[in-house]
C-alpha cells in the first residue's frame, strides 16, 4: 500500500512538473492577435462595449482609443479578460478602438480598428407649434428635428395639464391629427425617441381645427402639356366660397405646398419645369373657414 502512494505521490508531481512546463512555455509565445473583435454602435446607454474572443497564452489585454480611424490611438485599459466597457465617451460621438493581447513575451499585432459610439436617449423637439384653425378636416403638428431621434411620440389632451394619451409615432417632424371635433381646444406635446428610450415631453401647445366652411371644389383638373411653359388648373364653384387656396406636391401623395390664393375658379402656375409632372389640389374658403381638399390631378407644362 506503501508502495502504491508513493508511487501515486510521485506522478502527481511528475505531472505538476508537466504543467508548469507548459505554463512557463506559454508564457514564452507571444499572443495571437484576438479573434471576433466587435464595437458596439448605440446599444448601450451612454457606453461602448468592446468585446473579443480569448487569445491563448494572453496575460491580458490591452484596449485602445481614437477620435478617427488613422489615430493617434491611445491606451485607455488593460484588462484580463474581455469584454470591456468604456464609459468615459461622449454619446452619439464616434470613436474607434483597437485591442491587442500580452504576456511577459510581449504583444500581439493590433485587431484592425472599429468603429463604435454610444447610445442616448434624445432631447426633447424644440419650436413645437399647432395649427390654429387653419385647416378645417385636422390640426397640424410641426417640430425642429432632434439629433439622435429615430422617432416622435404625440400625445394629446383636453386640458393643458392632461392627461395625455399617445397619439402615435411618426418618423416625420410633423403630424396631422384628423380625429377632432370643430369647437374643441386640444393640447399636444411630442417626445424625441431612440431605441433606447424616449425624452420628457416639450411643453404643450394647443390648437384647433377652423369654422365650417364651404364644401371642397369639385372637379379640378389640371392640363398635361396644353399650356406652353405654365399649368392651367380649374375647377367648379363651391356654393359661399369667396376665394380658394391652391396647393401643389411633386407627387401624388405627398405634402402639398399652398401656392397663392384666389378668386377666381382657374390658376395659371407659371412656377414649373416643362415635361415635369406636378399634383394639385384646392381648397374653398370664406370668412368662416375653408373646406377639405378637392380632388388631386396632375398637370404638366408644354415645351415653348
Amino acid at each position: 500500500m506503501r508502495g502504491l502512494k508513493r508511487m501515486v505521490g510521485l506522478g502527481m508531481a511528475a505531472l505538476s512538473v508537466i504543467l508548469a512546463g507548459c505554463g512557463l512555455l506559454l508564457e514564452r509565445l507571444v499572443p495571437e492577435t484576438p479573434a471576433e473583435f466587435t464595437v458596439s454602435d448605440g446599444e448601450f446607454l451612454e457606453a461602448i462595449r468592446i468585446s473579443w474572443a480569448s487569445s491563448l497564452a494572453a496575460g491580458g489585454y490591452e484596449v485602445w482609443r481614437a477620435s478617427a480611424e488613422e489615430g493617434p490611438y491611445t491606451r485607455i485599459a488593460v484588462v484580463a479578460e474581455p469584454p470591456y466597457l468604456d464609459e468615459e465617451v461622449d454619446p452619439g460621438v464616434t470613436y474607434w478602438y483597437k485591442v491587442r493581447a500580452c504576456n511577459r513575451a510581449g504583444c500581439s499585432p493590433f485587431t484592425p480598428a472599429r468603429m463604435g459610439r454610444a447610445g442616448f436617449i434624445p432631447a426633447p423637439p424644440t419650436g413645437l407649434t399647432a395649427s390654429q384653425g387653419t385647416f378645417a378636416d385636422h390640426i397640424r403638428l410641426s417640430w425642429e428635428p432632434v439629433q439622435g431621434a429615430t422617432s416622435y411620440t404625440i400625445e394629446r389632451a383636453q386640458t393643458q395639464d392632461g392627461p395625455f394619451t399617445s397619439l402615435g409615432q411618426t418618423s416625420q417632424t410633423f403630424y396631422e391629427d384628423r380625429d377632432v371635433a370643430a369647437g374643441v381646444v386640444y393640447w399636444y406635446r411630442v417626445r424625441a425617441c431612440s431605441g433606447l428610450g424616449c425624452s420628457e415631453p416639450t411643453p404643450p401647445v394647443s390648437g384647433y381645427v377652423g369654422s365650417q366652411g364651404p364644401p371642397p371644389p369639385q372637379n379640378l383638373s389640371a392640363t398635361d402639356g396644353t399650356e406652353p411653359l405654365l399649368v392651367l388648373v380649374t375647377w367648379d364653384p363651391s356654393p359661399g366660397a369667396t376665394f380658394y387656396k391652391v396647393y401643389r406636391a411633386e407627387r401624388a401623395d405627398g405634402e402639398y405646398e399652398e401656392l397663392e390664393e384666389v378668386e377666381e375658379t382657374w390658376y395659371e402656375d407659371l412656377l414649373v419645369e416643362p415635361g415635369v409632372v406636378y399634383w394639385y389640389k384646392v381648397r374653398a374658403c370664406s370668412s368662416l373657414g375653408c373646406s377639405g381638399f378637392s380632388n388631386a390631378d396632375s398637370g404638366f407644362a408644354g415645351e415653348p
